[in-house]
């Protein structure tokens, strides 16, 4: 009977404790959950607000899913259709790789013109240089829907206007001068070719014996949009020095086309008054109308093997 008393004893106490615990304990309260109320269950419709025709809607609806894919315009070729921005910087006024053999165009996109837009005509064209090349290449032989083709033809109508509404400008780029000769009286370019530079190689100056009074200087011009006629100020400067050009000798050049040679400007420069055995640096000057300054080349900023390349040194 004792040790059944003092369990009963034990269990009673326990009990009379939890009871009491349970007494001190403060009810929690959790503060309101805002989102309770919210009815998840209504739906409605939504209204798409992105034109179909637009940059932003063309990269959704057509360039990303059906362009934008593994080894094709995922960044692997240009255009870039990763991203709307890409999509628009590699595509309006964006020179072309590939032409076709009348090489009619020179922009991807021009605003406002699809007949001079070689996307429309790269999604419409099925044979634009090799057969069945029409774009997208992932079902060979298929156009796009005709309704996707509308759209990029209405962007491209409406001035290929990038994500912000606006129409890019014609880019203007400063004219090059990728290479130039050295020819004698009767044109027959000589002074200029490798085997007649110092130690025979390309980046070293020519050599002009001292008999020689003159030779003619014949700049190859190119530019985005001025044509090489129509190219402005023209002048070659001469110096005995690779960087100071602050008072050089100034020849004029005149335009000249040459059948089976193509356009140039020719510079006459007169050697005879030049020291020997001095080498002397050349730089081109032209201005392609558009821009308020002569463009130069080459510049103090040139490497210095252009610099030696458009050089020549008077010798015995």
């Amino acid at each position: 009977m004792r040790n059944y008393s003092k369990i009963i004893f034990s269990v009673l106490s326990l009990i009379f404790i939890m009871i009491a615990f349970n007494a001190c304990e403060k009810e929690v309260v959790y503060p309101k959950n805002p989102y309770d109320d919210v009815d998840y269950g209504g739906g409605g419709n939504v209204t798409d607000t992105v034109n179909p025709a637009s940059i932003v809607g063309l990269h959704r609806n057509i360039f990303m899913p059906k362009c934008n894919v593994p080894a094709c315009h995922d960044g692997t070729f240009e255009p870039d259709f990763r991203s709307v921005q890409s999509s628009f910087s590699t595509l309006v006024y964006h020179p072309i790789v590939k032409n076709n053999e009348a090489e009619t165009f020179t922009y991807r996109v021009v605003p406002y013109d699809i007949s001079k837009s070689v996307l429309f005509e790269r999604i419409t064209n099925c044979c634009f240089v090799n057969e069945n090349d029409r774009m997208p290449q992932d079902n060979i032989g298929t156009a796009l829907p005709d309704q996707d083709i509308q759209n990029i033809k209405t962007w491209i109508e409406n001035g290929a206007k990038n994500q912000n509404g606006e129409v890019a400008a014609l880019p203007d780029l400063e004219p090059l001068f990728p290479f130039y000769v050295a020819a004698n009286q009767t044109f027959n370019v000589e002074y200029s070719k490798e085997e007649n530079r110092l130690d025979g190689t390309l980046i070293s100056p020519f050599k002009l014996t001292s008999a020689i009074q003159s030779f003619n200087l014949g700049v190859f011009i190119e530019d985005d949009n001025t044509s090489v006629s129509q190219m402005q100020y023209n002048k070659l400067y001469l110096s005995t020095n690779m960087d100071d050009f602050s008072n050089p000798i100034i020849v004029n050049a005149t335009y000249i086309n040459i059948p089976g040679a193509g356009e140039f400007w020719i510079a006459n420069v007169n050697v005879s008054a030049l020291p020997m055995n001095q080498q002397i640096f050349m730089r081109y000057n032209a201005n392609d109308g558009q821009r308020p300054n002569n463009t130069q080349f080459p510049k103090n900023s040139t490497i210095e093997p252009f610099k030696n390349y458009w050089s020549f040194i008077k010798m015995p």
